[in-house]
C-alpha cells in the first residue's frame, strides 16, 4: 500500500462491534491510512477497541468527526442514514457496510447529500473483492443462467434484520455486476423458522437480455456454503467463495489448432472440444483490499469499486425481494389448499 505521512487519510470508525473491530484492525496497521479513532455507543466496547489501539477515546460521533477526513461506519443499519448524511455535510467521505440504509427512500436521499457535498463514498460489498471474484471478470461471458448459495449455520448474531439482507444481498450485488443490468421480474420465497423474519429464502431474478438467477439463502443450515455457479453461451464457471477456488469450463471448435492459454482438453464430440481452466489465485484479505480502494478513491488513484450509487441499487432489488417474499406468505396463508372449514348445515 502506498501513502507516506503528509497525504495520509486521517480516518475513524463509528461502531466497533464484530465487524467493526476489524476496521479498527486493518486501519491501523495500515501504511496509508492514519487511524485517528474510533467511537461506539456501548462505552465499554469503545474504550477497549480505542486502548486496544492506543488511540484517543472519543465519548461521540460529533467530536469523533472534527478530528478525522473520512469514517466508516459499521453501526445498525437503522442508524446508518443519520450518521452518514451528517458526515457528508461537514465534508468527510464515508464508508457504509451494506445494506448501506434501511430503505429505498433513505438510499435515494443518502445519495443525493453525498453527491451535493461532493465527498467520495463507498460501500461495504465485500464480495466485489474476492479473490475468486477478481479472477472472472473477463471469463464468465454473457451469463444466462445463475446459481447462488449462500449458507451459515445459526448464529443469534444479526436477527434484527431478514436473511435477505443479511446474507442474500452480497449475491444480488454479485449478479447485478455480472449480467450489467437492473432485474425486470422478481419473484421470491421465505420462511421464518428461528426468529421473527425469514431465515430461509429464495429468490428468482429474470433479466430483460433473458439471463435468469436463482438465489438461495440461509442461516439455519446444517453447512456453512458460499457457491455461485454461472452458465453462459459457451462457458461454465463455479465459484466457490469461501474456498476462493474457481473452475471455468468453455467449448471451443474440434478442428481448432490450440484452446486458449490456461485451458486443457478434457473431451471432444460431434465438433466441440471442452476445456478446463482453474484460477491461480493469490490469496488476500478482501476487508483490506476494499478498504484500501476507499482510500484511493479519496486520494484520486483509483474508482470506488460500490459507491452508494451502486449500493442503493442492490439495495432496492434486495427490499422488492424481502417484498416479494411478504406477498408470497400473504398467499399461502388464505391458499385454496388450506381452506376455512365450511360449517355445519
Amino acid at each position: 500500500m502506498s501513502g507516506d505521512g503528509a497525504s495520509k487519510p486521517r480516518v475513524g470508525v463509528v461502531g466497533v462491534g464484530h465487524l467493526g473491530s476489524h476496521h479498527a484492525r486493518i486501519l491501523n496497521e495500515s501504511y496509508g491510512w492514519n487511524l485517528v479513532g474510533v467511537f461506539d455507543t456501548n462505552p465499554e466496547r469503545n474504550t477497549e477497541v480505542a486502548n486496544r489501539h492506543q488511540l484517543t477515546v472519543f465519548d461521540s460521533c460529533e467530536s469523533l468527526l472534527a478530528e478525522v477526513d473520512a469514517i466508516t461506519i459499521c453501526t445498525p443499519t437503522e442508524s446508518h442514514f443519520g450518521i452518514a448524511g451528517d458526515a457528508a455535510r461537514r465534508g468527510k467521505h464515508v464508508f457504509v457496510e451494506k445494506p448501506i440504509c434501511a430503505t429505498d427512500d433513505e438510499a435515494d436521499r443518502l445519495v443525493q447529500i453525498v453527491t451535493d457535498a461532493g465527498v467520495t463514498h463507498a460501500a461495504g460489498h465485500i464480495e466485489r473483492f474476492n479473490p475468486a471474484i477478481n479472477a472472472i471478470r473477463e471469463r464468465i461471458g454473457t451469463p444466462r443462467f445463475i446459481e447462488a448459495h449462500r449458507l451459515n449455520q445459526f448464529s443469534p448474531r444479526g436477527l434484527a434484520t431478514d436473511v435477505i439482507l443479511e446474507l442474500m444481498i452480497h449475491d444480488i450485488d454479485l449478479v447485478r455486476w455480472m449480467v450489467g443490468s437492473e432485474p425486470t421480474e422478481i419473484r421470491a420465497a421465505g420462511v421464518p423458522v428461528l426468529s421473527s423474519t425469514d431465515d430461509i429464502a429464495n429468490c428468482r431474478l429474470a433479466f430483460a437480455d433473458g439471463c435468469v438467477a436463482n438465489l438461495t439463502a440461509s442461516r439455519i443450515s446444517a453447512k456453512p456454503m458460499r457457491k455461485i455457479r454461472i452458465f453462459s453461451i459457451d462457458h461454465y464457471t463455479s465459484i466457490d467463495l469461501s474456498a476462493k477456488s474457481v473452475e471455468s469450463y468453455k467449448l471451443f471448435a474440434e478442428d481448432a489448432d490450440s484452446v486458449e492459454p490456461g485451458y486443457w482438453v478434457l473431451a471432444q464430440s460431434e465438433g466441440k472440444k471442452i476445456a478446463r481452466w482453474t484460477a491461480p489465485l493469490e490469496p488476500y484479505d478482501a476487508l483490506e483490499a476494499e478498504l484500501e480502494n476507499f482510500r484511493q478513491a479519496i486520494t484520486g488513484e483509483a474508482a470506488a469499486c460500490v459507491d452508494l450509487n451502486e449500493a442503493a441499487k442492490s439495495l432496492h432489488v434486495a427490499l422488492a425481494v424481502a417484498q416479494a417474499c411478504r406477498e408470497q406468505a400473504e398467499i399461502a396463508h388464505v391458499s385454496p389448499l388450506h381452506p376455512e372449514p365450511v360449517p355445519d348445515q
